[in-house]
């Protein structure tokens, strides 16, 4: 299967001479001959990685690295020289630099290509099942290196795990440039509607190659070593998918505990919601007694209007009817008189010197200076706020109405969903507090003499 490039006569990396039809054919004849040339196999490897790099190395080239693996997995007898070109590049990678960002693009383009290029199935005739086109070439070139060495098993976990890693990470960054929507890796392939990973689908074709029905009790299974392959690629997979979840994990707790450490109250905030708080307090109790006070007030101011005017009445009739030598229009001065006094005198506007003062606009005002520090206290923060505000002496007379005060606070504090606190974490607090509060009223209580 030729690429692009190779049909139409594409320059090469360089921009030189345009690369023949049978480029990748060449190039794999050439790691053949290297590899048949050297009888040491870490010289074998660094020569054929060298031949790799200066042939179908940059991103314009991998086409032809992928037919060059195609065209020695073709024959037979050159199949294990695919392993071996695959083998030699992952090896060579820690020592060259070129080699690792060759083996980092070739895995990227293998997995772009599987999501976004339409290739032909390719089907197991005897399994009647159908397998990706780079699924196929990835799950032999494994094959073929357990076949060669099973030592080599580091390698495939190497590039099985990276694969893992790229596919998931692409899913993460899908999902988060399109959220709230269900997503498929696979946009413009969707095979049989599942959406199916690469990695998933290279586990599935070791697998089902590795499969065996014998005609006899006694018949061994060749194709065991791919059958253990694939259970070590399952278990590979899982543990990187572990890692990649525990990973992501641990990052968004990082981030929790970031942003809440930048949510919290400062030690500066904290402190100077303690003055104010107390100025609360005592605003609070103010306006709790400020009911009783006006309603003692206006009990007096009508009281006195209603003795008033029955005084005037009684004058009145009194005079009216002759008893006590008054003449009746005297005893109607004193009426009109006594409803002046009562209208006037006993009006509200009278006695407004004698009614408390309202404080609730002034309390509203003191409570929301210092809301948005409770807002950003945690458990623990607000926990020792309280507790301090309950050992101050300053607040020892106010302390029975402190649990009241506080559920006020929170009850009329704006944007009470973003506070930091939760509700059951709130009401620990308030149970924790009133036992502090009855244990300070108690120790404050004057000691009792021995009888």
């Amino acid at each position: 299967m030729r690429p692009e490039a190779a049909q139409q006569g594409q320059p090469g990396a360089g921009g030189g001479r345009e690369l023949p039809p049978d480029f990748a054919h060449r190039v794999a004849t050439k790691i053949i001959l290297t590899s048949e040339r050297e009888r040491d196999p870490d010289l074998a490897a660094q020569k054929v990685s060298r031949v790799i790099l200066r042939n179908v190395s940059g991103p314009e080239r991998l086409p032809y690295w992928v037919e060059m693996t195609e065209a020695l997995l073709e024959e037979e007898e050159a199949q294990r020289y695919a392993a071996v070109a695959w083998a030699s590049i992952v090896l060579e990678k820690d020592q060259n630099p070129r080699v690792k960002k060759f083996v980092e693009e070739m895995l990227d383009f293998y997995v772009d290509q599987f999501l976004h290029v339409q290739r032909p199935e390719y089907e197991l005739e005897y399994r009647r099942k159908k397998f990706s086109y780079y699924s196929r070439i990835l799950g032999d070139v494994f094959i073929k290196m357990m076949e060669l060495n099973s030592e080599l098993y580091e390698v495939i976990s190497f590039l099985f795990s990276s694969i893992i890693r790229k596919e998931m990470a692409l899913e993460a960054q899908a999902k988060e440039d399109r959220p709230g929507r269900r997503i498929s890796m696979s946009r413009d392939r969707d095979r049989e509607g599942t959406g199916k990973k690469l990695f998933d689908d290279v586990v599935d074709y070791v697998h089902a190659r590795g499969e065996f029905k014998s005609d006899s009790l006694n018949q061994q299974n060749p194709n065991e070593f791919i059958a253990i392959l694939a259970d070590r690629m399952r278990g590979t997979r899982r543990y990187v998918i572990q890692d990649i979840m525990n990973r992501r994990a641990l990052e968004r707790k990082k981030e929790a505990e970031k942003e809440l450490s930048e949510r919290l109250a400062s030690a500066e905030d904290i402190i100077l919601a303690r003055d104010t708080f107390k100025k609360a307090i005592n605003l609070f109790w103010t306006e709790k007694r400020y009911n009783y006070k006006y309603l003692s007030v206006e009990k007096v101011r009508v009281t006195l209007q209603v003795v008033a005017v029955i005084v005037g009445i009684m004058f009145f009739l009194t005079s009216y009817l002759g008893i006590g030598g008054m003449l009746w229009w005297e005893g109607a001065a004193v009426l009109v008189a006594m409803y002046l006094f009562a209208r006037v005198f006993c009006s509200r506007r009278a006695f407004r010197s004698f009614f408390p003062d309202d404080v609730s606009k002034e309390l509203e005002v003191v409570v929301g200076a210092f809301t948005p520090a409770f807002r950003k206290m945690s458990k623990q923060q607000l926990d020792s706020f309280l507790y301090r505000q309950v050992h101050d002496p300053e607040n020892l007379s106010l302390l029975p109405i402190l649990p009241e005060f506080v559920k006020y606070v929170f009850a009329v504090m704006p944007e009470r969903s973003s506070a930091i606190v939760a509700t059951d974490e709130l009401s620990d607090i308030m149970e924790n507090m009133e036992i502090d509060i009855a244990r300070t009223i108690r120790s404050s209580l004057p000691a009792r003499e021995p009888i």
